[in-house]
């Protein structure tokens, strides 16, 4: 499989806009005029409740784990899975099917991660859980979360270039919630289990 074809699979199955299909079969609604108007799991939770979140939360994942799953089980500890593993997340993020508008990373990175850091991943997990349960804010959550698998990484992993792709992507994903960053600090960032106008 040439580095190519890798890059080109592996963006356009993170492109796949799970929440938007959904949002859209199920309620006829374009999630993009919505709340946030992000295309993820977060905002597909306004429209479709707990279990559309949940069930897009699990797709979005899958399609960062199973195509860095058989990269991996290919390649081993390569640079051509990490590529992949980039595409797919730049893929979701920046979706060709929705004008490169897509969502900010953190369950197509969730994947990502389990496939490659596992032990990593379950730290920031338990991370989510407590800040979730303290602050009752995702965005705020899934940022900590991120920044926990790339440090965490860099001690416990011994994939050089590893370390430095969980530092890329949590830097992307802080990026990208960069608004959600500035209503934090404002106090107004929506909250688990609060209801929105």
């Amino acid at each position: 499989m040439t580095i190519a074809l890798i890059i080109i699979l592996c963006y356009l199955i993170g492109s796949i806009p799970t929440a938007y299909i959904l949002v859209k079969k199920l309620k006829g609604v374009d999630i993009r005029t919505v709340g946030s108007g992000n295309v993820g799991a977060s905002n597909a939770s306004r429209i479709l409740g707990k279990w559309g979140f949940i069930s897009v939360l699990v797709l979005d994942a899958l399609k960062g784990l199973v195509p860095v799953l058989i990269l991996k089980y290919i390649y081993g500890e390569s640079d051509l899975v990490l590529l992949g593993a980039i595409s797919v997340v730049l893929g979701h993020t920046f979706t060709i099917f929705l004008g490169f508008k897509g969502g900010k990373g953190v369950a197509t990175g969730l994947g990502v991660f389990i496939a490659l850091a596992p032990i990593s991943t379950a730290i920031a997990a338990v991370v989510f859980a407590v800040l979730i349960s303290i602050y009752r804010m995702i965005s705020l959550s899934s940022m900590c979360a991120a920044v926990t698998i790339a440090v965490s990484a860099w001690f416990i992993s011994s994939w050089e270039h590893l370390k430095y792709f969980t530092i890329v992507i949590a830097v992307l994903i802080i990026i990208l919630h960069r608004s959600n960053i500035g209503r934090i600090l404002n106090g107004t960032e929506r909250k688990v289990g609060r209801k929105t106008a």
